[in-house]
């Protein structure tokens, strides 16, 4: 019965590591250019946008934001903005694995908080 759970216990740990580099390479290719490789809306094409991107470190972006909430925002975009929709260039599975990812940047978080 151990080896069950040990194993078990094995499986969801190499999932969520695998939804970690899944994340962290979906923002690495797509959210980095606009919010900066640690979040804070400094990437390269920020200075030419208008409005400029979210600093998703800020702790109030993150106030009454879920999940589901953000994950609207990459699947369908953000009007008025740059923030492009990424729904049909995205999988289900990346939107969400990005998501879980930018949950990092949280000040709150206690999901494995990215490098400040």
């Amino acid at each position: 019965m151990q080896i069950v759970f040990l194993v078990v216990v094995l499986i969801a740990s190499v999932a969520r590591a695998d939804a970690g580099d899944v994340g962290a390479r979906v923002y690495a290719e797509r959210c980095s250019g606009c919010h900066g490789d640690d979040g804070r809306g400094d990437g390269p094409a920020a200075a030419a946008l208008v409005p400029k991107p979210r600093n998703l470190r800020d702790a109030s972006f993150w106030h009454d934001r879920s999940a589901a909430s953000i994950a609207t925002v990459v699947r369908k975009g953000k009007p008025g903005t740059m923030m492009a929709p990424f729904e049909g260039t995205l999988t289900d599975a990346e939107i969400d694995a990005v998501v879980e990812y930018l949950r990092r940047f949280d000040p709150s978080s206690s999901h494995g908080r990215a490098t400040p």
